[in-house]
């Protein structure tokens, strides 16, 4: 592992001998892979290539939920490329080899001819490869691509066994392999249609607990101080501070309202409004400091547009509903746009996991019928299931782009057939942009 400080090799000899510290220039590791366990190994570069991904170089704000969602993410495709059982070829020929090598080798120890070994042999690893293909299809540590692969290695093994197995056993005569071909090759067709009804019930586990990852970072914090760009919870609470007169005459052609106030701060943090010439606040108030001074200046703008930014979950659907409140925008002349994140938009995308919590599901059975109405079959059987998505999840330039990218499409409201926006629950104000990212 090279030491961060000064780019130093140092072998697990050389760390042990220097008490975890670098041989040349003493400086301390962070951790210790071979201390850890193999599916959630780290080490110092890895972490500090987070670091630097998570804020682009430097450059960017970002929150700690969103370094731990890149490190799942990172560790999760890591694990799924180790899982040689998602290639249909590389599993098939993985297995040859070690079922050749037993075959001979129990014929020669046990003296017993190899057409009579051979095909027990394969079967059983034919049968061990089925199984562990079906198990990885519904694996919560493999993320969705991974699964669906395997699901597609089971069709291909039942193929294979079929149409070039049973073949093989009749020009071979033997009853073994004929009945080892259909049989297994009904097993995998089963498993494969199995697993495919299954996949919309299966969930992401996070393959670190967030404790885990409190600590390391601590301990990252302690040895190379904390990282120029992470930020601190925001301050829910503070004393409302002093308008400038000056300031306060103006108003904002936008507004951006935010379900959760870690991602307000974060855009705020990246100066998202000023160069979006946008104010910024969430459904709860913050920033109180001046909360009430820039709604009094948003209500002064007659072309004020409203942007509802919300993550894919029960509290999240919600916003814009609650934006239609007496206490902030009940005028339905005042556009508002969702350009959060839809169930809809993410449940077939196999590039995001899906969590799952028992809170979840609660609130989203919760819902009034009038949110519940504006969903589709598919996205409530998502959501009671307690399934959301953060937008912590996406890196901080993502997330700016794809708000900047909604924000410039929505400029000239308007419903084009193929487009993007379109008004949604054929209510009058209301639109949505129907792709996230």
């Amino acid at each position: 592992m090279k030491c961060i400080n000064c780019n130093t090799d140092n072998n697990l000899k050389d760390r042990t001998a220097n008490m975890g510290r670098c041989k040349s220039c003493n400086h301390p590791f962070a951790f210790e892979p071979t201390a850890m366990p193999t599916q959630t190994r780290l080490t110092d570069p890895f972490f500090a290539k987070l670091i630097a991904d998570t804020s682009a170089n430097n450059t960017l704000f970002f929150t700690p939920r969103q370094l731990y969602y890149l490190l799942d993410k990172r560790l999760r495709s890591r694990l799924s490329r180790g899982n040689f059982t998602d290639n249909p070829i590389l599993s098939i020929g993985c297995s040859s080899f070690p079922a050749i090598f037993f075959s001979f080798w129990l014929s020669g120890f046990f003296r017993i001819p190899l057409e009579r070994v051979a095909p027990i042999v394969f079967s059983l690893v034919a049968a061990g490869l089925i199984w562990v293909v079906a198990q990885n299809a519904l694996s919560r540590h493999l993320n969705r691509r991974s699964r669906q692969q395997n699901i597609k290695t089971l069709t291909a093994i039942s193929a294979i066994l079929i149409l070039i197995g049973l073949p093989i056993g009749i020009i071979l005569k033997s009853s073994v392999v004929i009945i080892g071909s259909i049989g297994l090759g009904l097993v995998a067709i089963w498993l494969s249609w199995d697993r495919k009804r299954k996949q919309s019930n299966i969930f992401d586990d996070f393959l670190v607990k967030s404790t885990d990852f409190e600590a390391w970072l601590a301990k990252w914090n302690s040895i190379n101080n904390s990282p120029e760009k992470i930020l601190s919870p925001p301050q829910l609470a503070s004393l409302p501070a002093a308008p400038n007169p000056e300031v306060t005459a103006y108003s904002f052609d936008r507004v951006v309202i935010c379900d959760t106030p870690e991602v307000a701060q974060l855009l705020i943090s990246n100066n998202f409004h000023f160069e979006n010439n946008c104010a910024i606040l969430t459904i709860d108030g913050y920033p109180q400091s001046i909360f009430t001074t820039t709604m009094e200046m948003l209500y002064r703008n007659a072309d004020l547009k409203v942007y509802a930014l919300h993550n894919c979950s029960p509290t999240g659907v919600r916003l814009i509903h609650r934006l239609r409140e007496e206490a902030w925008f009940p005028n339905p002349e005042i556009p508002i746009i969702d350009v959060g994140i839809l169930p809809r938009q993410i449940m077939v995308n196999t590039d995001v996991m899906t969590p799952q919590s028992d809170a979840s599901a609660l609130t989203s059975q919760q819902l009034a019928p009038e949110i519940r109405a504006s969903l589709n079959p598919d996205e409530l059987v998502w959501l009671d299931a307690g399934c959301y998505l953060d937008l912590e999840s996406f890196s901080p330039q993502k997330l700016i782009q794809i708000l900047q990218r909604a924000i410039n499409e929505s400029r000239e409201l308007a419903v084009v057939e193929g487009g993007d926006m379109i008004i949604i629950n054929n209510s009058p104000g209301f639109y949505t942009v129907e792709s996230f990212g």
